[in-house]
């Protein structure tokens, strides 16, 4: 039975719709090699690729699975759950709620499950992906944030072990062919997009034998993401959701939940990062089963434990309600941390943080110099939001100007009293 719709979903999830590989297939291929936005000769070259990577893989046996897809094993055998599925995506743009999306994931991750395990119960799969329905003791606070931060340079990467191999040419042959006498390609342009197109699908859905159990790949925002590229250029990148130690991890409380969610959060953003990736509020709250509200909980909580900012878009691309990172660099420039510090700290390269301090010098100069804020932003190009964030630090840090001259001294500027 279809779910029921409902008018006003809200735009935030219509992401989740892109996170499909012929999406990303199709815009990498544009932008590669120049297409024009509505040429739709893309589309169809990762159409006729994938069908024939499809028909060519299964006579050979072999198994992939889908971005979103979890790769567990139960029994003996390997167990895929599915954490995005398009027959249930779809429906999200026919005005189905979120909710209501989520709960028909849930129902075909558990049919899954049965398949590999038939006395499972649906509280096995809570255990696994949906904690949040477990009946939780409450508790009181207790402190839920591990002793230390992550070390990001002592996780264990999440590569994959890449099986593919060199196709045979024969696979692809018959792609080239017809994209040159229906399509009107040459032959070197086909050839190399129909490469192109396959190495892609590759990358986005990992053979069985890739992974290893509690991983999956998804489709993230790539860490180079500007408003001129495509949206859909999505980065491929592995995930650990869950370790071996996490498959058993006991949950009885509420604490136990946020224990186990934060530590996942900081390695999922910390894995996506190294692979030039960053993952949005969404992203998480669909990998998850948390709400938006717990995830910025979280985050807040251990930046202000640690002084880390963890690596997500809302950090990394300024995307969300989040404090802006460069707003956060400043914090820690003037609370003494150094360049090298503050870039391990907010996972940027330490010339990013420059830049960022670079920023902030100007805006203090001009305000030295009493120009209004109207004029700051005509002058700097940037927002009103940041200009008035930076302006607000130097009140709090600055209050006179002999402060000011002190500090923008100190870096080396040379300041000169009008009249």
């Amino acid at each position: 039975m279809l779910l029921q719709a409902k008018k006003g979903v809200p735009n935030r999830y219509a992401t989740l719709l892109a996170r499909d590989v012929l999406h990303v297939q199709t815009a990498h291929l544009k932008t590669r090699f120049e297409l024009a936005p509505a040429s739709t000769v893309a589309e169809k070259v990762a159409q006729f690729t994938n069908q024939a990577l499809r028909d060519w893989e299964q006579t050979q046996g072999h198994e992939r699975l889908r971005p979103g897809e979890l790769l567990l094993h139960r029994n003996g055998r390997p167990l895929v759950l599915p954490l995005l599925a398009p027959e249930a995506l779809r429906q999200l743009a026919r005005g189905v709620t979120p909710r209501a999306v989520q709960r028909e994931l849930e129902m075909l991750q558990y049919q899954s499950l049965k398949r590999v395990h038939p006395e499972a119960s649906l509280e096995d799969l809570w255990q696994t992906l949906h904690q949040t329905e477990l009946p939780l003791r409450r508790g009181g606070r207790e402190d839920y944030l591990p002793e230390s931060p992550l070390n990001a340079n002592r996780l264990e990467a999440a590569c994959r072990h890449f099986v593919t191999g060199e196709l045979p040419a024969e696979v692809l042959k018959p792609v080239v062919e017809t994209l040159v006498a229906e399509w009107g390609l040459r032959p070197a342009q086909a050839q190399g997009m129909v490469a192109l197109a396959a190495q892609i699908y590759a990358r986005c859905c990992p053979r069985l034998e890739e992974l290893k159990p509690g991983q999956l790949v998804w489709l993230a925002l790539g860490t180079r993401k500007s408003r001129r590229t495509d949206p859909r250029l999505f980065v491929p990148v592995v995930l650990t959701l869950l370790t071996p130690e996490e498959m058993d991890f006991p949950l009885a409380s509420r604490a136990d939940l946020k224990r186990l969610k934060v530590r996942q959060i900081e390695r999922l953003t910390t894995e996506a990062w190294r692979q030039d990736g960053v993952l949005t509020t969404l992203d998480l709250e669909w990998i998850l089963g948390i709400p938006p509200t717990l995830i910025r909980k979280l985050l807040e909580a251990y930046q202000e434990r640690f002084g880390v900012i963890l690596p997500t878009a809302g950090t990394v691309l300024d995307m969300g309600r989040t404090l802006t990172h460069k707003t956060i660099v400043v914090e820690m420039a003037l609370a003494g941390l150094t360049t090298q510090e503050i870039a391990r700290r907010i996972y940027h390269t330490p010339e990013a943080v420059d830049n960022y301090l670079k920023v902030f010098d100007r805006v203090l100069l001009l305000r030295y110099y009493k120009l209004p804020l109207s004029a700051m932003v005509r002058v700097t190009g940037h927002s009103k939001k940041l200009l008035e964030e930076h302006l607000a630090l130097a009140e709090k840090h600055f209050p006179d100007d002999r402060a000011l001259e002190t500090y923008l001294g100190q870096r080396g500027i040379k300041l000169e009293k009008s009249g």
